[in-house]
């Protein structure tokens, strides 16, 4: 599965922008697994062709595209002093893209159905999340701040995802700077060796 750009063609910037907005709806509204190039076609005033030339009848190919079209930017918490710092950042939400909870949940059955789809989702949306976040660990590690544990480090940074993705589903409450302070109060600070 290929998840570089689609080849040059005629399409323009804004056109592929309402594909990839077709191919997200039809996502929310159907799944993955009964998302069709037909379907894609007629929501997006396009041809099944077009499509097939771009993405070669790989429907992984051409979601994975859609979900990454305006990825946002990783946190960036380079400048942090401590790793105290960070977690008010991140307590007050600072760096974290915006969750779409019916989305992530379409994705995880995705995931579960197509093996080769959970590959690319991994690869290409949520290692990338885990490496910045173990990285915010290391970057503590580094300043004397926590015993270093590169394990440790990711497997919390897979909690801290796994969190803010999907605790308004396991609580029944929106999640907020509070609840996020008490992750890292409650689960993620307790879970480190502090150093000083």
């Amino acid at each position: 599965m290929s998840t570089d750009s689609p080849p040059r063609s005629r399409m323009t910037p804004e056109r592929l922008g309402e594909l990839f907005e077709a191919v997200r709806a039809l996502l929310l509204e159907v799944g993955y697994e009964r998302l069709t190039f037909d379907a894609v076609a007629v929501r997006a005033r396009t041809s099944k062709a077009t499509l097939y030339r771009h993405w070669g009848g790989s429907k992984a190919d051409l979601v994975m595209a859609a979900l990454t079209e305006h990825r946002p930017a990783l946190p960036d918490y380079a400048g942090a002093a401590s790793l105290e710092e960070v977690f008010a950042q991140m307590a007050r939400g600072e760096g974290l893209p915006t969750r779409d909870l019916r989305m992530g949940l379409m994705l995880l059955h995705a995931a579960a159905a197509d093996p080769a789809f959970g590959a690319a989702l991994r690869r290409e949306i949520i290692t990338p999340g885990v490496d910045a976040l173990a990285a915010v660990f290391e970057a503590a590690a580094d300043r004397g701040e926590i015993v270093r544990d590169p394990p440790l480090f990711r497997r919390l940074a897979h909690l801290i995802l796994a969190d803010l993705a999907f605790s308004p589903l396991l609580t029944g409450g929106e999640e907020n700077a509070a609840s996020r302070r008490e992750l890292f109060r409650a689960i993620i600070r307790p879970a480190l060796t502090w150093s000083s």
